[in-house]
């Protein structure tokens, strides 16, 4: 449901809603009621922040150099596959706003991490490099639309979520959608929640949380490449992949490296951008998003062989694995596979349990013989 065909996509009409009924008129999209009514609250958004821009232009505002009234932004919280993905691209790509930004939230922590070490490695002494960060996000986005808005770690937490409030409180608007409320962000982290209340409540205090109840996943239900998953996990089918990845590179495939920084990821076999990886590879090993983003970054197809079914004790792994379907996801990475079980049973109890009901309808969708064509 988050990706649409860009041929279906006319000339911006400035109204989400218009675009919405569009896609569904030429077959790209069906009509559901609560997608519709989350179109119009971003129509909405979208002429509100029109009359600021008018109201910043005009000569009396420009003559008391007044900052304009500050704007709420969305936060499209639901299950998955409910559209939330599809109706902020919408809005993005039909809003009038010239300096604006898609981002997937993995990218854009990676940006910030990446900005801030920057200064430091520089040694250079600033009073606050969050505040100036800030500054300079605002300076340069209107508009900041985030795809997957999640936060599991507690540094992590802190930093972004100061540095939102600031960037909003300077006047940049910000959409975004998500699996998890902002009231329940960090809640599997009970003894930092204290710590954590007052960052969250200055967060929700600059959106409006729009949820979506859709009764369907709209990933679901799609055509199935059954070359793509292959269950169980057996000799047989390990087999069936190598020969697939063999076929496609051409038998010239050889061990190689991925640089990040002053590391390197080790890739077992790979050849132009096709790249073969064990389960244990990618997610038994300390891997982050700036490590998966690299990955991708490299290789437009991946083979992973032996995704086993996880148990609640392997936290880590479950929590590699969804990071890394997510960066895949949001690139239009081919995935090629063995596993243990199909998508959605594998891994059903966990602390990670309910996260990873969004990476098995990502499963489900790129496996789908549509998938990244």
């Amino acid at each position: 449901m988050s990706e649409l065909n860009p041929a279906a996509i006319s000339r911006p009409s400035g109204s989400v809603s218009k675009a919405y009924r569009r896609l569904i008129e030429q077959g790209q999209i069906e009509a559901d009621a609560v997608q519709a009514r989350a179109a119009t609250a971003l129509d909405q958004l979208a002429q509100a922040l029109q009359a600021r821009h008018d109201v910043k232009d005009s000569f009396f505002s420009r003559l008391a150099k007044r900052r304009p009234a500050p704007i709420k932004g969305l936060y499209l919280v639901g299950e998955v596959g409910r559209g939330k993905t599809m109706l902020m691209d919408l809005f993005c790509r039909e809003v009038a706003v010239t300096k604006k930004r898609r981002i997937h939230f993995h990218v854009f922590m990676q940006e910030v991490l990446r900005a801030l070490h920057k200064g430091q490695s520089r040694g250079e002494r600033r009073e606050d490099p969050v505040r100036e960060l800030a500054q300079k996000v605002h300076e340069q986005n209107d508009l900041l639309c985030f795809d997957e808005f999640q936060i599991n770690d507690m540094s992590d937490a802190v930093l972004v979520l100061r540095l939102l409030d600031m960037v909003m409180e300077l006047g940049t608007v910000v959409v975004a959608t998500s699996n998890t409320a902002p009231a329940d962000l960090m809640k599997h982290q009970a003894q930092n929640r204290a710590t954590m209340r007052p960052y969250l409540e200055a967060f929700s205090a600059h959106m409006t949380v729009l949820t979506l109840e859709s009764a369907r996943d709209y990933r679901r239900g799609r055509d199935i490449d059954a070359q793509r998953w292959l269950v169980p996990d057996t000799e047989e089918s390990r087999a069936h992949l190598r020969q697939r990845f063999e076929t496609m590179t051409g038998g010239e495939a050889a061990p190689g490296a991925v640089e990040i920084g002053s590391r390197r990821i080790a890739v077992p076999s790979c050849h132009g951008d096709k790249a073969w990886f064990t389960f244990d590879a990618l997610c038994g090993q300390p891997l982050g998003p700036a490590d998966y983003l690299a990955v991708v970054g490299r290789f437009r197809t991946v083979f992973i062989e032996g995704i086993p079914a996880l148990v609640p004790d392997q936290y880590d792994k479950a929590r590699r694995f969804i990071t890394l379907i997510d960066v895949m996801y949001e690139s239009h990475t081919v995935l090629f596979a063995t596993a243990a079980a199909e998508p959605e049973a594998l891994y059903q109890t966990g602390e990670n349990a309910k996260a990873f009901e969004r990476t098995a309808s990502r499963l489900d969708e790129m496996r789908s013989s549509g998938w990244a064509v």
